[in-house]
């Protein structure tokens, strides 16, 4: 027999239960109103009154009778499944998972041999809450930066080479006033301290420079370089076609000095992310915006903007502070490279080093032209 609703659709009571329990999360109210009101005037007039079907109303009204959870929605499960994945095979799957939690079901299913396909797979590894989320991208950076504000200053560089040819605002100033066109730049992992020279030519002379001079610097400051890895990519001036390195090459004279000297791997430019961020960071606040009047200005200029990375640019990355702030907080272990003519202030607590020291260190960022050389450092 067909309900009421359904033959009076026009009735301004016309499917009334329906667009209620749609509406609300919470039925329990509309469920027991609709059975108090079959109790007192019946299912039929309870049909009209709340425009659902007959089954409804005797639904409710009979799980009420009973006394069981009466008015929840109760399960649609069947009571027997013969395809139901079998207890000990979903213990298997479970199993596999903890020895592989690298594996999603696909790769469980194929790589352990289950009797089972990717779909009972997946759904067991739902059921037992063992489903890992990918994690967003920003979380991973938010991790990633965790770990490289744990090492300590200044003993993991990053080092890499920018074009500066393809700049339009700087292209014709580099013609027409015999500019360097080639940035050697390295960046610290733990504080984002900047260092940065120039030269006219890309080559594996001029980054040995750039790097001797800093190690140099840091050395002479106290710094030990069998704390220092040096990050770089495989390109021709980073000793990264050679086969055999010679003494005073780049890789060569990372170790006659006592550091380290890491390749990353190839076609992954991520692996020095830190040194290519700071190449969009110099084109837009320096490259963009300077007009320079020869080689003088044009350093002098540069060695001011690194001065401002490094001593008042706040990197939000990094907890809001600036590399200065960062290294006078988190000082690496130092011995001096020679005694003091006089004797130095008492170091505070904590390992924290002084400003001033922090302006020494950052202080290799002030540029003088060689003449006679292509290389400004």
């Amino acid at each position: 027999m067909r309900s009421w609703f359904v033959q009076n659709p026009s009735d301004s009571r016309f499917k009334l239960y329906t667009v209620m329990s749609h509406a609300s999360k919470d039925l329990f109210a509309l469920r027991h109103e609709l059975v108090r009101y079959a109790t007192v005037h019946g299912i039929h007039a309870a049909t009209r009154q709340f425009g659902c079907a007959r089954n409804t109303v005797r639904l409710w009204l009979r799980r009420w009778q009973d006394g069981d959870d009466p008015f929840q929605n109760h399960s649609r499960r069947p009571h027997h499944m013969p395809a139901r994945t079998p207890d000990h095979i979903a213990q298997t799957v479970v199993a596999s998972r903890k020895k592989a939690p690298c594996f999603g079901a696909r790769r469980l299913v194929d790589m352990f041999d289950l009797p089972i396909g990717k779909g009972a797979a997946h759904r067991i590894l739902r059921d037992h809450h063992l489903l890992r989320k990918r994690p967003r991208k920003h979380k991973r950076k938010a991790d990633l930066r965790k770990i490289k504000a744990a090492h300590k200053p200044l003993t993991r560089l990053q080092m890499d080479t920018k074009y500066l040819n393809d700049i339009p605002h700087y292209w014709s100033q580099m013609q027409a006033q015999c500019l360097p066109r080639f940035q050697y730049t390295i960046r610290d992992e733990a504080t984002g301290a900047l260092f940065v020279s120039y030269a006219s030519e890309l080559s594996k002379t001029f980054a040995t420079l750039t790097l001797s001079r800093l190690l140099a610097h840091l050395k002479t400051h106290g710094l030990d370089p069998a704390l220092i890895e040096i990050r770089t990519d495989l390109g021709t001036e980073f000793d990264g076609d050679t086969v055999r390195y010679r003494p005073d090459g780049f890789h060569g004279t990372i170790l006659a000095s006592g550091a380290r000297h890491r390749f990353n791997p190839p076609a992954r430019p991520n692996a020095n992310a830190d040194v290519e961020s700071s190449h969009a960071t110099i084109e837009y606040e320096f490259f963009d915006l300077e007009t320079f009047h020869g080689p003088q200005h044009f350093l002098a200029s540069v060695t001011t903007y690194q001065h401002f990375f490094n001593f008042a640019r706040k990197n939000r990355s990094r907890s809001d502070q600036t590399p200065a702030q960062l290294l006078a907080h988190n000082a690496p272990p130092s011995r001096p490279s020679h005694p003091p003519s006089a004797p130095s202030p008492p170091r505070p607590a904590g390992g924290s080093i002084s400003v001033w020291t922090s302006r020494k260190i950052f202080g290799v960022g002030r540029i003088s032209l060689l003449s006679g050389d292509p290389f400004w450092g």
